[in-house]
């Protein structure tokens, strides 16, 4: 009787408590009213990645070809967004009540999934079409599911093709899929109908064959002396030993580290931690706990080990478990997509609390669908208590170029730009470049180490004038990516002395050393699963070469590793809610406090500008561009590198910043649209008439607030305006801007409504034919009159438009008239530089160009789709050679992206922030550059395409843009064609 009295006491009691619990909140409700028919159908935008857009088309894809790693990834209702965005700020909030109150994946799904009632509709929808499922998320969030080619294109009504990018097979859709109405209203996007890869961020140093004999980590071969980076030179260098050595070590001990893959470590009868193993005996630490976990969904088949993912996978594991000795690396991995997999899998199965991940792509190369998917399952994951590190990249601040001279501007990487990930940068030692003696000891001890203290470190930067981002025989290489995002706005925790006023997320957070010419550090992978010998000798592989490698991917899993030692320090009991989460508000919590100098290195002198091309976007006039060091916070390496040991032990006493009241991340998305109706050729008027348009994507009121105004993202003083039923005006002063390219933005400030976002410029004679989001435009700024400076103005007949040229035929010339200004005279030299290494044969009818009067003057650029088999890059005369070809140097990441993709709906802004979901909204992909200016308009370039002749190669199909520059003196103008060869 007392036990069931007392039953019946405790039931409403539980109840009572957990209405007032933090992690309580009323069941989703469901969305989709009724069963799914195949009746009405809407579009899904923004599924076909940049790379497949520029790939050479050949035909229909096999139909019978299985696609395994698909998913339907479901967004948000408002509601659910501005809880998750006030959810995010509490649990960061050392002051509210659901601090570190970390979720399960379960506990996101009842709040921010899908319905259970919903997930059962789309599900039987899905198998309807034939397709099977593989993989429902616990929080509900997603659904997987595999079929065939004919299966999936009958299902979504898109088109998949088999498509050829710099000699790689590949299968991509080539039309935005649809989807019945009632699913379409609760789906983000659809992954996996392509099989494009993101690639790591790593650089490989080629070094010949040393004597075994001799020490591997300071080495003397043939009067050279190289040094290379062990484990303990980390320690050492970074003082991370006095944790390691203490009585009780803070080594990791207790903490997973999951560690992302997109490959099997072994396939056949080499130990899956062979080559760890020797990285371990080589560097004197312990045996490593080292665990595999398949991401590979439910009847997906396994590909095996990937001779391009390897050495990213050993040198992720060991790097990690080398800062963090004692911590359990968790190695999730996949086989074609680790971002549908390996990522998917670790964040909804909340497999460990912190999470490495070194691969990526620039911004613009995701395709918005994509991009906004990812970030949100990232925002699951610091719902979660997971800490996510990237890296920043290797391409310094031009992160869509992989290779060669920049020619994509200024560009940072996904998902080291989300704000719910800290991205790790890049340095390089230079204080021991004249005076090596004083850092280096000539020999090595016990453990192999030769570093004699901290060295002073620079932002990575190993390109050359010549060679830029090319990485062959020691004449150039990568450096460490940086600058700002083009989509996601400043968070609240991002503030402080040196952090840009240019309301965006600015990467990178933190850096590290990610030299590979310079102190490059030492990894072992020579087997290669499959029966090769892994290393021997130390870190030496079978035939006697060092395994040295450099890049950013070095200093995600180490970074990982030292939050392993920071939690280990901080929540010595285990507990999950000791677990870090967003570790941003703790980061810049150092930068805001009084022990940032004792334990950052503030690095204040180099960069991570890359060479550049002439008349590109963010190069008028050659060159180079990215972000110099400064004192505090730069764009080239963060907040710094650090003091490891100051930093474990200081953790706690930080107050984080950005968590208190009106850090939240805002309410329902909006999107800004900034526009003119003025050309955007050769302005010279003096002032430029802009126009925005602000709108909520959520029903309710109309957006109020204000806008402020961006020049090549610096403010302009004076710049605002308020809103008005949505809109605003501002005319914006042009004679105090330089001569040439200018890009243009507007940020929106939110209101108690509506989150920020951000917009760039679009003129309203661009051609957006291929570009169904609408490209960016840059504003040529030519003198006005009223600033009586000589310049002249450079502009093909009609801005914007687009040529069509057949296979070997000849395009109608582009009539560029150059007209003096203020009473220019001289010479006007052009050059043409072919963006996406078209195979063609351009030239100007009239170059250099003599301006002797105040007349403009005519010169006709033309275009032959084909050019000599034996040519590669040649340079003609006045013509620039080949940025990129398709098969060398055309950047896997951004093949396709023209430029960069803009309409910037940015996610955060300070006080209205919102990070997840609906990205894709009014986001731009430029076709426009530098001088926002396309060619003449349509032609058919003689009508057909011509069989090439001998020792003549023809331009596949595909979108293509050349920049063309016009030069006297310092003054530079551009314009940028475009051609589409069907």
């Amino acid at each position: 009787m007392r036990s069931r009295l007392l039953s019946h006491l405790i039931a409403p009691i539980t109840l009572l408590a957990s209405a007032f619990s933090p992690l309580s909140q009323a069941a989703v409700q469901s969305r989709i009213a009724s069963a799914v028919d195949g009746g009405s159908r809407t579009p899904l935008p923004g599924t076909i990645m940049s790379r497949a857009r520029r790939a050479t088309d050949l035909g229909a894809a096999p139909a019978d070809k299985k696609l395994e790693s698909m998913s339907l990834r479901f967004s948000m209702t408002s509601a659910q967004q501005a809880g998750l965005s006030q959810l995010l700020a509490d649990q960061l909030n050392p002051s509210s009540a659901s601090y570190h109150q970390w979720l399960t994946p379960e506990q996101f799904g009842t709040r921010f999934g899908l319905s259970s009632a919903d997930i059962a509709k789309v599900s039987t929808w899905l198998t309807s079409q034939g397709l099977t499922i593989t993989r429902t998320a616990r929080s509900s969030t997603f659904i997987s599911f595999s079929g065939t080619v004919a299966q999936v294109q009958q299902a979504f009504g898109t088109s998949i093709h088999s498509l050829s990018l710099n000699g790689e097979p590949h299968i991509s859709n080539v039309t935005d899929p649809v989807l019945p109405s009632a699913i379409a209203g609760v789906v983000t996007s659809i992954v996996g109908l392509n099989d494009f890869k993101a690639k790591p961020h790593s650089r490989a140093r080629n070094v010949s064959p040393i004597d075994p004999s001799q020490p591997l980590y300071t080495q003397t071969l043939n009067g050279v002396t190289s040094h290379y980076i062990s484990p303990a030179d980390f320690y050492t260098i970074y003082d991370e030993n006095p944790l390691l050595t203490a009585s009780t070590p803070i080594n990791g001990t207790g903490v997973t580290i999951a560690v992302m893959g997109n490959t099997d470590l072994t396939s056949g009868n080499v130990l899956p931690d062979a080559n760890v193993a020797q990285f371990r005996s080589a560097a004197g630490l312990p045996t490593i706990n080292l665990k595999l976990q398949s991401a590979i969904p439910a009847g997906g088949s396994d590909a095996g080990v990937s001779a391009s993912d390897i050495d990213e996978a050993h040198l992720d594991i060991e790097w990690s478990s080398a800062a963090a000795p004692g911590a359990t690396i968790l190695y999730v991995y996949s086989s074609s997509n680790i971002f549908a997999d390996s990522l998917t899998y670790s964040i909804d199965n909340k497999v460990a609390p912190i999470i490495t991940i070194s691969y990526g792509l620039c911004e613009s190369g995701w395709g918005t669908a994509m991009l906004s998917s990812y970030n949100s399952l990232l925002a699951q994951a610091n719902a979660q208590g997971q800490t996510v590190v990237s890296s920043s990249g290797d391409a310094g601040a031009a992160d869509c170029d992989a290779d060669g001279l920049a020619t994509e501007g200024l560009n940072v990487d996904f998902p080291s730009s989300s704000p719910y990930v800290t991205s790790a940068g890049g340095t390089m030692f230079s204080g021991d470049v004249n005076t090596p003696a004083t850092y280096w000891s000539s020999s090595n001890g016990t453990n192999g180490g030769s570093a004699q203290s901290y060295i002073p470190e620079q932002p990575w930067n190993e390109t050359t004038s010549s060679a830029g981002l090319g990485f062959g025989n020691g004449t150039g290489g990568g450096a460490g990516g940086g600058g700002a995002s083009a989509f996601f706005s400043k968070p609240a925790w991002q503030t402080g002395a040196g952090v840009p006023s240019d309301s965006s997320r600015d990467l990178p957070d933190i850096a590290l050393n990610a030299a590979a010419l310079h102190d490059g550090y030492l990894v072992c992978s020579s087997g290669d699963g499959q029966g090769e010998t892994p290393c021997v000798n130390g870190f030496l592989s079978s035939n006697g070469d060092p395994n040295v490698f450099g890049g950013t991917s070095f200093v995600a899993p180490a970074f990982a590793g030292i939050l392993a030692l920071v939690e280990q320090k901080t929540n010595p009991t285990g507990a999950t809610t000791g677990w870090l989460g967003n570790v941003g508000p703790t980061l810049y919590g150092f930068l805001n406090g009084p022990t940032y100098s004792s334990v950052f290195h503030d690095i204040i002198s180099g960069n991570n500008s890359v060479p550049c091309t002439q008349g590109t976007p963010n190069c008028p006039n050659g060159g180079s561009i990215g972000f110099t060091a400064g004192n505090t916070y730069d764009q080239a390496t963060g907040l710094g590198s650090f003091d490891v040991n100051a930093l474990v032990t200081g953790w706690s006493g930080v107050k984080p910043v950005g968590t208190g009241v009106g850090s939240g991340i805002g309410t329902s998305v909006s999107t800004t649209a900034l526009t003119t109706t003025a050309s955007l050729c050769a302005v010279s008027a003096g002032t430029l008439a802009l126009n925005v348009t602000v709108a909520g994507t959520a029903s309710g009121p109309t957006p109020t607030g204000t806008i402020q105004f961006f020049v090549d993202n610096v403010a302009v003083v004076g710049g605002t305006a308020t809103l008005s039923s949505g809109t605003a005006s501002y005319s914006l002063v042009t004679s105090s801007l330089s001569s040439g390219g200018h890009n243009i933005s507007a940020v929106y400030s939110g209101d108690g409504n509506y989150a920020g976002s951000k917009g760039t410029l679009l003129g309203p004679n661009i051609n957006a034919s291929f570009y169904p989001n609408g490209p960016i435009a840059s504003v040529d700024i030519v003198s006005s009159s009223s600033s009586g400076k000589p310049d002249f103005s450079f502009a093909p007949a009609t801005c914007g438009a687009t040529t069509t040229v057949q296979p070997g035929a000849t395009a109608s010339g582009v009539i560029f008239t150059i007209t003096p200004v203020n009473g220019f005279t001289g010479t006007v030299s052009l050059t043409a530089t072919n963006n996406d290494g078209m195979a063609a044969t351009p030239s100007f009818s009239v170059s250099p160009v003599a301006i002797t009067t105040s007349s403009g003057v005519t010169t006709s650029f033309v275009v032959v789709a084909s050019e000599p088999t034996t040519v590669a890059n040649s340079i003609r005369p006045g013509l620039k050679p080949s940025g990129r070809r398709p098969s060398a140097k055309m950047p896997w990441y951004a093949a396709g992206s023209g430029a960069t993709l803009a309409g910037l709906c940015l996610l955060m802004l300070p006080r209205r922030r919102r990070w997840v979901a609906l990205l894709a909204a009014v986001i731009s992909i430029s076709a426009l550059t530098a001088a926002g200016c396309g060619s003449s308009t349509s032609n058919t370039g003689g009508g057909g395409g011509t069989t090439p002749p001998a020792g003549t190669t023809n331009a596949s199909k595909g979108i293509y843009t050349f920049t063309v520059t016009a030069v006297s003196g310092t003054l530079v103008h551009s314009a940028q064609i475009s051609y589409n060869v069907p």
